[in-house]
C-alpha cells in the first residue's frame, strides 16, 4: 500500500473533486498506517510467545518462572492490542471501499462530483447492508474488461462480500447476544459485532478492493 496518491488533485481536469481526492488519500494513508502497525502487533505477540515457551523450559527446572510469565502476559497484552488494531482498520478500510466504489460509480455513470459533506459522511464506517450493496456492483458495470478478457459480472467485492457474509452469519447464529438481519444490517459492524466474532477474515479483502478501486480511479483521472 505505498501509493500515495499525489496524482488526485481534485482539480477541473481530474474530473474529482478536492473533496473527493482529498478523502481517498486520507483514507488509503490511514488503511497504510493501520494496516503496517496490525502486522507489526501480531508480529511481536507471535515473538513473544514463542520467546516465553522456550524461556519456561529452559528456567522449569529452577522453579522461578517470573520471566516467562511476564513475556506470556505481554503476548495477551499485545494480542488485544492487535485486536483493537483489527477493529480501527475494519472502520477504516470499510469507508475506504465505499469511497472509492461510489467515485468510481459517479465517474463512469459521469455524473456532478460528490461534496464535501457528502464525502464526508462516506469516510465514516458503512452500515453493513451498504457495505453489502456496495460490495455486490457488478464488476462489469465499473471497470471495462482488458484486451481479451471478457466481461466480468461478478460484484466488484466477490471475496470481500463473502467474507462479510461469513461475518454475518457468524453474529447472526451467535447464542449469546441474538440479533435480526435488519437490525444487524442497519448498524456498523463494528459496534454490533459480539466479542468473539473477528472481521478479519474480510478485512484484507476489503483492503484490496478498496486499493484495487482507487487505482481504477486514477487511471480514468489519468485518461482525462
Amino acid at each position: 500500500m505505498s501509493y500515495s496518491f499525489m496524482r488526485l488533485t481534485g482539480s477541473d481536469s481530474s474530473r474529482l473533486s478536492e473533496a473527493e481526492a482529498e478523502g481517498l488519500r486520507s483514507l488509503h494513508n490511514a488503511c497504510a498506517d493501520v494496516d503496517e502497525a496490525r502486522g507489526q502487533a501480531l508480529s511481536t505477540a507471535l515473538h513473544l510467545s514463542d520467546s516465553s515457551d522456550a524461556i519456561e523450559e529452559y528456567v522449569d527446572s529452577t522453579g522461578f518462572l517470573h520471566h516467562p510469565r511476564a513475556l506470556s502476559e505481554l503476548g495477551d497484552a499485545t494480542l488485544e492490542y492487535e485486536r483493537q488494531v483489527e477493529a480501527i482498520g475494519w472502520r477504516y478500510s470499510s469507508a475506504y471501499a465505499v469511497l472509492g466504489i461510489t467515485v468510481l460509480d459517479r465517474l463512469v455513470r459521469e455524473q456532478p462530483p460528490l461534496g464535501e459533506d457528502a464525502v464526508h459522511l462516506l469516510c465514516q464506517e458503512p452500515t453493513v447492508g451498504r457495505l453489502r450493496a456496495i460490495l455486490s456492483i457488478p464488476s462489469s458495470r465499473l471497470v471495462a474488461p482488458s484486451d481479451g478478457e471478457t466481461e466480468d459480472d461478478l460484484p466488484i467485492g466477490s471475496y470481500a462480500l463473502k467474507g462479510l457474509e461469513e461475518v454475518r452469519a457468524a453474529i447472526l447464529s451467535d447464542g449469546d447476544d441474538p440479533m435480526d438481519e435488519d437490525q444487524l444490517d442497519a448498524g456498523c459492524l463494528s459496534a454490533v459485532r459480539p466479542l468473539g466474532v473477528s472481521p478479519l477474515g474480510s478485512l484484507s479483502f476489503i483492503l484490496t478492493v478498496a486499493t484495487s478501486v482507487s487505482w481504477e480511479i486514477c487511471k480514468r483521472v489519468d485518461a482525462v
